[in-house]
């Protein structure tokens, strides 16, 4: 089979770290996986802007072991694109610019501005042979849609914007909707979650279930149990957690569906009822929006604003150390197309507390402890018995461990493979 798998969630997240998230390493690790593989003719390719195009070839280019495999790029027209954008910069930057330079420079603008609107990102004579196209994340290109000699495929990871807008800063214009409402009748797609499918089914009526795959993802093999007591200990000391006090671990976007207030509404009542001294809680991971509200629940809680520690955004490196020194690992998450974290956690060997809702009983399986997101006597109660029953951390600790191995790169690619021909078989 021939695969064209677009990359240009890659070349966004080379140049902006914070974009580095989930759906960046998911991308990262299925096109590690899919070059090894003989039965994959595969090449690359970035369909959604010029901008983008131009980071991802920049990713290549920092990553040389991907460089073996060839790149479809919009050749002369990218050529052009590129000099007449430099040129409007330098042109720009200059100071007394004449009349005719200065319209050449508008014209330039004009150029550019045509060419970012021409949706033939790729040289479609080089895609003539292509019998497979899969975006993981970016809407499929109207040029690709109307071929039907080419397999389309788009993963789905959640349908947050659609189905819990409130959840989301963007509504109808993300890109998310875009591209769920992009797949077409003869369209195929492919689900991280058998929880993300039913939604799928249930959002897209016209779409046959039978043209839905399911590929559960893989925590990336930075994530391992920690034992080396000095890395752990840089760890905290670079972020400022304290060495001498155990603590609960949080890791998600400070954003509203992640639950963050509840889970600092549970740790103080928690430490305030129980009169527990030694234990902190930690949350890792960027700003996203309607984040000021977490900051004021800590706000509202002066006497432990010392005991609970924003990190921001932790570098992959360290994750592993600050995952495995935990005492659990407390995810209260509304909705979840998968839920990595939690499997990063287990794959670190941390006790896990998560929501019974969406995919996250099927990560976590019966290796943590499901509560609902809005049962605070539950979250504490959990917390309580994990904190107070070193027997109780370590089987889930092991628990953990096998519940991850469940998950692999491996897997997820050979059902992937799977999907492929199954549309080629059609």
């Amino acid at each position: 089979m021939k695969v064209m798998y677009d990359i240009s969630v890659l070349g966004l997240g080379f140049y902006h770290s914070r974009a580095r998230t989930g759906v960046f390493r998911v991308v990262e690790n299925l096109v590690y996986e899919l070059a090894n593989l003989e039965a994959c003719e595969l090449k690359l390719c970035s369909g959604y802007s010029w901008k983008i195009l131009n980071q991802s070839i920049n990713y290549l280019q920092a990553n040389p072991e991907l460089q073996a495999i060839p790149f479809l790029s919009p050749g002369l027209h990218k050529n052009i694109y590129t000099t007449l954008k430099t040129f409007v910069k330098e042109t720009n930057e200059k100071e007394n610019v004449n009349i005719g330079l200065k319209c050449l420079e508008k014209l330039s603008c004009y150029l550019t501005k045509y060419i970012e609107s021409d949706s033939s990102l790729l040289d479609l004579h080089k895609i003539s042979h292509i019998n497979i196209y899969h975006s993981p994340f970016y809407p499929i290109p109207t040029y690709l849609a109307k071929n039907k000699n080419i397999q389309k495929f788009l993963t789905v990871y959640d349908l947050i914007p659609m189905l819990f807008p409130h959840f989301f800063k963007f509504n109808e214009d993300h890109v998310v909707n875009k591209a769920v409402k992009g797949i077409e009748l003869d369209g195929w797609a492919v689900c991280i979650s058998n929880s993300t499918k039913n939604d799928l089914c249930n959002y897209l009526k016209y779409l046959d279930p039978n043209r839905v795959f399911v590929t559960h993802l893989a925590a990336s093999d930075l994530f391992y149990r920690c034992t080396d007591f000095q890395a752990i200990a840089n760890a905290k000391s670079k972020y400022r957690i304290p060495s001498d006090t155990p603590y609960l671990l949080s890791l998600s976007t400070l954003e509203p569906r992640k639950n963050i207030e509840f889970t600092i509404r549970c740790f103080a009542k928690l430490v305030e009822q129980e009169k527990i001294k030694d234990l902190n809680l930690v949350l890792v991971g960027a700003k996203g929006w309607d984040y000021d509200k977490i900051f004021e629940e800590m706000t509202n809680l002066p006497s432990l604003q010392d005991r609970i520690i924003v990190t921001g955004y932790v570098d992959d490196r360290d994750l592993a150390a600050l995952y495995s020194d935990a005492l659990a690992f407390v995810y209260p998450s509304f909705y979840e197309g998968f839920g990595l974290p939690p499997l990063e956690a287990m794959q670190c060997g941390v006790p896990v507390i998560t929501s019974n809702t969406s995919s996250l009983p099927e990560v976590v399986g019966d290796a943590g402890i499901l509560i609902s997101p809005t049962d605070a006597d539950s979250l504490c109660h959990s917390i309580l018995n994990i904190y107070n029953k070193p027997s109780l951390r370590d089987s889930m600790s092991l628990k953990s461990i096998e519940q991850a191995k469940q998950f692999s790169w491996e897997k997820c690619t050979q059902k992937t493979i799977q999907a492929y021909k199954t549309a080629l078989d059609r």
